[in-house]
């Protein structure tokens, strides 16, 4: 066959039907299959598959013949690849006829070819080097259309290079003759009363999804609107290991609660015993995980007594307990493991000050160049490398024995130890950090689990884990914990079992570029783990997806741990959705206090403009220091707001939603959040990444993550995202890429408004 003819109204009921968004729902695998293999397939109540000697056709019961969407298959392969790239070909090609049908402007991925009719749509997400390209042609057999008052296009040709070529148009005439003689009547037979009740979403339903979509409405709701590759997860009947990545916005933390839940109600039903644990980073998002395992059907397993139960924790908050009296709450640092950590770095801090107030000038003469360079660096970013030499290898790896420390294997990107010198120097500065604890007697994130790491390999222990041993554990981000911490978790579990179910995003890990996929995997015990992907996106626009995609791309150019997983990622939302939905813009403004009185009133316009609340708008600064000037004009100004002070705080937001307050963010505590829109502000050249003394190791460190919150902050937005910078300020190097690339513009027009 030669082509694939796509009449509008059956386009627009294309791009409007949610399931069809992704080869992932089973109604877009069939869609999938029908251009694949160009045959017949039941893929919607609205839209019949025709096929004829030459072709097929996609139509609707009252089909435009005057206007389609054509493919000529004989040059155009395009549909020769992946499912889930075939319908993201198909669904961005839709959306570009339906702009040229409607003379609606152009996004960043459908760039015009001079001097033709031709348009070159890349549908994938940005990557490096050379981009897939549809090619359309939008005047094909343009005098024989101009008599005939008809707008068909033609998609032609694809690959990775550009072609002004003249499209032969025998199919396309074949497709636009032929189509006349198709009764269309007989296709369509009149619904039967059990219809109602069809697996199918109706055009006019999608809207309703979603404003009904919410994680909270019920395990019976969720099974109608998992993608097939969630249900696959969600319902496999596996104890692991298992591992689920995706991007974010991909629906990972909730899959693997509906995981847990199946699986108890599953285990309940077939009268079996199962004792399980989800672990999770903070207590905020312990918070959070629980409501939605309650709100789901699994209340009554939440720390029961009964046969199956489910213990919602943190790690820390599991040590401590199973501690024992040796360990009171006013010895550890902070119950919050991310508020621990965090405290930790400031004492790293104060012992790097000393250390420089002290001791610097005399071991400077004996340490090699590599670690006196380091030591020129910011010392900010100096604690926060050091924090992981003594997290991971003083603490985790050595005991806390030199000579051990000493004989390590080392990572790429870590401190540049070359000497017996070197090792001494940073030793020396871990024992001014553990003196400044034991003076307060105070125990660190790292003591607790090391601690308990130690406890959980005794004899005694091992013992007790053939009847107190979880038979299964879920573990939520675990991107977010350290190698220690990883350590520890396959002990918590019955002897011998490895039946650990965890989701990953490294890109979302908080710049730590020396735990691997596979470093995880090892320590898990679950180096065979089946990997399961999400691809949809339900989050995040096109655009966001698109200028998130290239931030991580543009990192990974330069760092080779940085993973891009929105390469073959495509959004889930429906043309209905993307309606509320731009291209990424730049408001500017000449000075600081300009900066912080535009963002707040960019905040009321997204609000109105959109139709949200005024805390579904998140302000993220780039930097502390903007953070603080940031709530200090707001002070001054008499603006009321939240600030989340913990990662992933759903009561800040659910605050600011009761009182209709601003949200404002920093980029470490914003992660497993979601909002309508973000508002970034100081990604300008001269602030982020923050322009200290960086050099080396700590250079590398401190830019790779920054790539990391950049994209965080990006993808917390569903419709709209938005930067508000310096005039006098070239924009972070970060975003030149995607400036260059169009993915993100300025809008003047706006911000001589604001």
């Amino acid at each position: 066959m030669g082509f694939i003819a796509i009449e509008s109204n059956a386009v627009r009921k294309i791009v409007s039907e949610r399931m069809l968004q992704s080869a992932d729902y089973e109604k877009g695998q069939i869609l999938a299959d029908v251009l694949k293999e160009q045959k017949k397939g039941d893929f919607s109540i609205d839209v019949k598959v025709v096929t004829t000697a030459s072709g097929i056709y996609l139509l609707t019961k009252e089909p435009d013949k005057k206007r389609m969407l054509v493919f000529d298959t004989s040059n155009f392969n395009g549909f020769k690849r992946n499912s889930n790239e075939v319908i993201t070909i198909l669904q961005k090609s839709c959306r570009l006829a339906i702009k040229l049908w409607d003379k609606i402007g152009h996004s960043p991925c459908e760039k015009i070819i001079s001097g033709s009719s031709l348009i070159a749509l890349l549908p994938f997400s940005f990557t490096t080097g050379k981009s897939y390209k549809v090619i359309l042609d939008k005047a094909p057999d343009k005098e024989r259309q101009e008599k005939r008052n008809e707008s068909s296009f033609l998609i032609f040709s694809d690959g990775y290079e550009t072609t002004n070529n003249t499209p032969v148009l025998s199919n396309f005439r074949k497709a636009k003759d032929a189509i006349n003689s198709i009764d269309t009547e007989n296709l369509f037979t009149s619904p039967k009363k059990d219809e109602e009740k069809s697996s199918y979403l109706r055009v006019n339903e999608t809207d309703v999804f979603e404003k009904s979509s919410n994680p909270h409405m019920g395990l019976s709701n969720w099974i109608k609107k998992l993608t097939e590759s969630q249900k696959k997860f969600v319902f496999s009947n596996s104890f692991g290991p298992d591992i689920l990545k995706g991007a974010a916005g991909s629906g990972k933390t909730l899959s693997l609660i509906l995981r847990c839940v199946v699986q108890l109600n599953k285990a309940q039903e077939e009268d079996k015993k199962l004792k399980a644990i989800f672990i999770t980073h903070s207590i905020a998002t312990k918070d959070n995980i629980e409501n939605l395992i309650a709100s789901n059907g699994g209340a009554e397993y939440i720390n029961s007594e009964g046969q199956q139960s489910v213990e919602v924790t943190t790690l820390q908050e599991w040590c401590i307990k199973n501690l024992g009296n040796r360990i009171e709450t006013t010895e550890y640092l902070d119950n919050d493991a991310f508020e621990s950590k965090q405290l930790q770095l400031l004492y790293i801090d104060e012992a790097i000050d000393d250390f420089f107030i002290n001791d610097y000038a005399g071991a400077v003469e004996f340490i090699s160049p590599e670690l006196k360079k380091f030591f020129n660096n910011d010392r900010w970013e100096i604690s926060i490398l050091l924090q992981e030499e003594i997290s991971t290898y003083i603490k985790g790896r050595a005991g806390e024995d030199m000579n051990i420390y000493m004989s390590l294997p080392r990572s790429k990107n870590v401190l540049p130890l070359k000497t017996e010198d070197d090792y001494k120097t940073i030793f020396s500065i871990f024992n001014k950090y553990q003196d400044k604890l034991i003076s307060l007697n105070l125990f660190d994130s790292d003591d607790i689990t090391l601690s308990a790491l130690k406890e959980t390999s005794t004899p005694i222990w091992k013992r007790r884990r053939m009847s107190n041993g979880f038979d299964i554990m879920y573990i939520d981000e675990t991107h977010l914990f350290n190698i220690n911490e990883l350590s520890l978790f396959h002990n918590l579990l019955k002897p011998n079992s490895n039946h650990i179910i965890f989701t990953m995003d490294r890109s979302q890990a908080p710049g730590d570029n020396t735990i691997t996929k596979d470093d995880v995997a090892k320590e898990l015990d679950a180096t065979l783990a089946h990997e399961h992907g999400l691809n949809a996106i339900f989050r995040s626009s096109e655009h966001i997806i698109n200028l998130a995609s290239c931030v991580l791309a543009s990192g990974a150019a330069l760092f080779q741990g940085l993973e891009n997983p929105l390469a073959e990622s495509m959004s889930g939302h429906t043309s209905i959705v993307e309606e509320r939905c731009n291209v990424p813009f730049i408001i500017s403004k000449q000075n600081s206090h300009e900066v912080y009185k535009a963002t707040f009133a960019l905040a009321d316009y997204m609000s109105e403009n959109i139709g949200i609340q005024r805390s579904d708008v998140l302000i993220v600064p780039c930097t502390d220091k903007i953070l603080m000037e940031l709530k200090e004009y707001a002070l001054k100004a008499s603006k009321e707001y939240i600030s989340i002070e913990k990662r992933g705080d759903n009561i800040a937001v659910s605050k600011a939603a009761e009182d209709n307050l601003y949200i404002i963010g920093g980029m470490e505590y914003i992660g497993g959040l979601e909002f309508s829109a973000v508002i970034i502000i100081g990604a300008d050249a001269d602030k982020f990444p923050e322009k200290r003394n960086y050099d080396g190791e700590s250079l590398h460190f401190i830019n790779y993550s920054s790539f990391n919150k950049l994209y965080v902050a990006i993808t917390r937005a569903k419709y709209q995202v938005a930067f508000v910078t310096e005039k006098t300020q070239k924009i972070s190097p970060l975003l030149e890429t995607a400036c260059e690339e169009g993915l993100i513009r300025y809008d003047d027009d706006l911000a001589n408004t604001l």
